[in-house]
């Protein structure tokens, strides 16, 4: 199998790799890395077209020599952080194995390391990396590896390097390690050596490190594909860009908008990490990404083909956002809705039947029915909730039924949650809002609000759910096992059905909106915490 190079104003070049050995194997009885919604895997840390002209003297990367598919298989470590995690430790491996190219693929992780700490541990060969690999569709982990010893474990073709997500605009903060980098591995591997370009936080990220970009989205774009420029320029010897960055900024014109992260900076985990390995795929293997077969059970078409257009382009112009005008718009089915929505709150992203909203100020999110249909529903958050809340630890792995609903773990782990000041009153209200129902059908609505390791009575809920008329209820949210006031012997004890509240035939109102207002209720403890895990809008019978 050729690699095609797609650089512009270069020729593609096919000569034979001589590897000193094949990859390996692994004989580990693990899962395969597809995820069953979650995303998750230990250890994690941490709009509209406009283009980013060209910085005089940066061109494209030069076409690599050499063609690493020239023997059918590629072995690709990637040097990095959670962000590299995000992008190659799930749905990559399946990407190449559907398009029948044997891959072996490796991750160097450390949360949030720079490449100056890169650096540092390449001079005091630290093991200080958990050693993530995928072999034949099995993920294993070894800790406390160090770089030396990764970069002997293959005869690897392709090795990347990224910088640190909050450095990865200010050029200076890759000097002189990128090239101190490159010179230490172009003494150690036969390898091509690419870079990562990561992408943008969320206009809503709080991360510590937006404020060095204005907490602005673009501004943070521009200047990752800036500094991205000008490490080619000065490092002649990289081989390539894999411009994720570029592909979710892309991906982000489309009707799926800035939902592309789950706290404000790593990756949503179903089409957000699928866009970034669909861009890793293209970006390695020369092949286009669109129409590839796989895409993860959790993402419906139009997000598949939103993933791979996004990637495609991003491949194509690596420094500039392509606007999807296909995917502007979901295409979603005219009158009423036939099906329940549901709708799971949170950091963690749930599958097919779940909407997953994992930002506290969610807005026009155009929301599918359980036959996995886009409906003419769009939910948005105004006034937004305080914080979005990724659970604890120690959930049970169990599922939740109450008010007739099953809840997947998943979904009830975690959620939104509004503070407010203890001895100051109810917390000020957080709203969901649901437009574009027609004010003629009637729905159940159904919320859920559970906070596992909390007494029951410390956080309580206020709900208030306007249409053409107005109805509230309570939940006291707190689950803990244990002996004493407000805690469950076991949890088979708990009383589930107390964790959900029901409205029962609500019209919406004269303009097609539900509006559900979200208070933390001051019951005199030390928190005052309103909270919401899921809600199912469900036509009346």
């Amino acid at each position: 199998m050729k690699r095609i190079f797609k650089w512009i104003g270069c020729a593609a070049v096919a000569l034979a790799l001589v590897l000193g050995g094949g990859c390996t194997e692994s004989s580990d009885d693990e899962p395969r890395t597809e995820q069953n919604g979650s995303g998750q895997t230990p250890g994690s840390d941490e709009e509209g077209e406009e283009e980013t002209p060209d910085e005089p003297g940066t061109p494209d990367p030069e076409e690599p020599a050499d063609d690493p598919l020239a023997d059918g298989k590629l072995c690709i470590l990637a040097i990095g952080n959670s962000f590299s995690q995000d992008a190659v430790e799930q749905y990559l491996w399946e990407l190449f194995d559907a398009a029948g190219i044997e891959a072996v693929i490796g991750n160097m992780y450390i949360g949030g390391c720079p490449l100056e700490k890169h650096w540092s541990n390449a001079q005091s060969d630290a093991a200080a990396y958990a050693y993530r690999k995928v072999v034949g569709g099995v993920k294993r982990e070894t800790k406390n590896v160090a770089l030396s010893t990764a970069l002997a474990d293959e005869a690897w073709d392709i090795v990347t390097l990224q910088q640190a997500s909050g450095d990865s605009g200010l050029y200076e903060t890759y000097v002189p390690y990128l090239s101190n980098l490159i010179g230490y591995l172009q003494e150690r591997v036969d390898a091509q050596i690419w870079f990562h370009q990561t992408w943008a936080y969320a206009q809503s990220s709080n991360h510590a490190d937006f404020p060095s970009y204005g907490n602005d989205q673009m501004t943070m774009y521009r200047a990752i594909v800036s500094a991205v420029q000008q490490a080619f320029a000065d490092n002649a010897s990289l081989a390539g860009v894999i411009p994720s960055g570029t592909a979710i900024q892309n991906a982000r014109t489309s009707f799926l908008g800035d939902t592309f992260n789950r706290d404000g900076y790593h990756l949503e985990t179903t089409y957000g990490r699928y866009t970034a390995a669909c861009t890793w795929f293209e970006a390695l293997s020369g092949e286009s990404a669109v129409g590839n077969t796989y895409a993860p059970a959790t993402i419906d078409a139009q997000m598949t083909a939103i993933a791979q257009h996004a990637a495609h382009a991003a491949v194509e112009q690596p420094y500039e956002i392509t606007t999807l005008v296909d995917y502007e718009h979901p295409q979603v089915d005219d009158g009423p809705v036939e099906a329940a929505i549901y709708v799971d709150f949170g950091s963690k992203s749930s599958g097919t039947p779940w909407n997953n909203i994992t930002t506290a100020d969610a807005a026009d999110i155009t929301l599918k029915d359980a036959e996995d249909r886009y409906t003419q529903a769009v939910l948005s958050i105004d006034p937004a909730f305080s914080t979005v809340y990724a659970g604890v630890s120690g959930e049970p792995e169990s599922d939740i039924v109450s008010q007739g609903i099953t809840w997947p773990r998943m979904v009830w782990v975690d959620g939104l949650t509004v503070t407010g000041t203890p001895g100051e009153g109810d917390s000020d209200p957080a709203t969901i809002v649901i437009s574009g129902l027609q004010p003629t059908q009637k729905f159940d609505v159904t919320v859920l609000a559970t906070r596992y390791n909390g007494t029951r009575t410390a956080r309580t809920t206020d709900y208030q759910l306007v249409g053409a008329t107005q109805t509230g209820g309570r939940i006291s949210q707190g689950i803990r096992l244990g002996s004493g006031t407000g805690l469950y012997p076991s949890w088979e004890e708990v009383p589930f059905e107390e964790y959900a509240l029901t409205f029962a035939e609500v019209a919406p109102a004269a303009d097609g909106t539900l509006r559900l207002t979200v208070r933390g209720v001051d019951v005199g403890s030390t928190v005052v915490e309103g909270h919401i895990s899921a809600l199912c809008l469900a036509p009346a019978e």
